[in-house]
């Protein structure tokens, strides 16, 4: 299993997904694509690495994990993450429209058509609050879970219990794109192909196709399987 991601709580004071008594968030995966013939099996790991999300406490580590393990083969270059330095920020995002019910996401369509709409063709208008306002794109901790162009799909269930699941992380392929230059910061968007592709890309990272993992847990019980998915 490689390290992906490794957060403290003392890092992120607003995230409160940290169970009682851990200060350390790992999430690891198997750099390979896993699929599954049982349909029982968690959605985890189709498509992309099958992932794991463990929570520490930072005292019984002690120095063992300073330096990421180097891994004999990967599935995909993509797969192995360029170590980095985080500097954790909290932004405020708001849900997918679709998550707050086909009424407002009627008032947010009125809303964008009437301001952002083509004069000469009505029809074609700019989904601003999707990308501008809802569903920080990129890497994040907490937060809303992003969506793809498919829109919204209702919440995501434990296979287990049923409970509805609690959004962990997401992992990109990208911070940003055309589309949602408005969350990146403007020095970043600065430069030749080369030094905005190091800021958009900083990790290295690749799952599906340019896309997005997202990663679930279970807020009844760890033991429960996690579950990741890609938008």
């Amino acid at each position: 299993m490689l390290p992906v991601l490794q957060v403290y709580a003392h890092d992120v004071p607003w995230y409160d997904g940290y169970p009682d008594d851990t200060d350390l968030l790992q999430i690891l995966w198997c750099p390979f694509q896993h699929m599954y013939d049982d349909r029982t099996a968690p959605y985890n790991g189709i498509a992309g690495p099958w992932v794991q999300v463990r929570y520490r406490r930072s005292a019984d580590l002690g120095d063992r994990f300073l330096t990421p393990p180097q891994p004999v083969a990967i599935g995909a270059p993509g797969y192995l993450p360029t170590p980095c330095l985080l500097r954790p920020e909290p932004v405020i995002e708001y849900p997918h429209p679709g998550a707050l019910g086909m009424e407002f996401e009627g008032r947010v369509e009125e809303w964008e058509r009437a301001t952002f709409a083509d004069p000469d063709d009505p029809e074609e208008y700019e989904p601003r609050y999707s990308w501008d306002l809802s569903t920080a794109p990129g890497w994040k901790l907490g937060g809303h879970e992003p969506w793809n162009y498919q829109g919204y799909d209702g919440p995501v269930r434990c296979g287990t219990c049923g409970s509805e699941m609690r959004f962990v992380a997401a992992i990109d392929s990208e911070e940003w794109d055309g589309g949602t230059e408005s969350w990146a910061p403007v020095d970043f968007l600065d430069g030749n192909y080369s030094e905005r592709r190091q800021h958009n890309e900083p990790t290295d990272v690749v799952v599906g196709n340019h896309e997005a993992m997202r990663v679930f847990v279970c807020p009844l019980s760890t033991d429960h399987p996690v579950i990741s998915d890609l938008m």
